[in-house]
């Protein structure tokens, strides 16, 4: 463990998909690996930050990195579609995003739809924490679906735990 503390902190990776501002790619992966200098092994994003781009620039910024040093977590409860053409996109606290919506779907196959996404921008083939996420109005869609098919891949060894954000 650092000195510091580091072991007991993560980074939140919102940012990193242009929460409020943009951020380059060379930031971004500079962030990261700022972080992990400091002893930060514990990485959290999901796809609605950025809708999808923070989990690519995580991805790309951990790939470097020595995968069996780092705890990753991401979360399910969105999927990612892209609009209708002409449609008004929804307002949002990300800016310069990918051509995506996150829309709530706690469903079995929306979990594993986002899940196997999640997989696939940050280039790994597990997770250590995936969340349900916002859960809160969608919660018996959540706790009959969401967690169960959860708790099957937890079953598969393709994620470590379950939890609730």
């Amino acid at each position: 463990m650092n000195p510091s503390g580091a072991a007991h902190l993560g980074l939140g990776c919102a940012p990193l998909g242009n929460l409020f501002a943009a951020v380059t790619d060379d930031d971004a992966a500079a962030t990261v690996h700022a972080a992990w200098q400091q002893g930060i092994r514990f990485f959290d994003t999901a796809p609605q930050y950025g809708h999808g781009l923070s989990e690519v620039r995580l991805g790309r910024a951990l790939a470097s990195l020595p995968r069996a040093e780092l705890t990753l977590a991401s979360k399910v409860g969105r999927v990612l579609v892209a609009p209708m053409p002409g449609a008004v996109r929804p307002r949002s606290s990300f800016v310069d995003i990918p051509p995506a919506d996150p829309v709530f779907d706690f469903s079995r196959d929306g979990v594993l739809r986002s899940f196997d996404e999640s997989l696939a921008r940050l280039g790994v083939d597990r997770l250590d924490i995936v969340h349900v996420h916002d859960p809160d109005a969608h919660e018996a869609e959540a706790l009959s679906t969401a967690f169960p098919a959860l708790v099957e891949l937890r079953e598969q060894g393709v994620i470590g735990k379950v939890g609730a954000a």
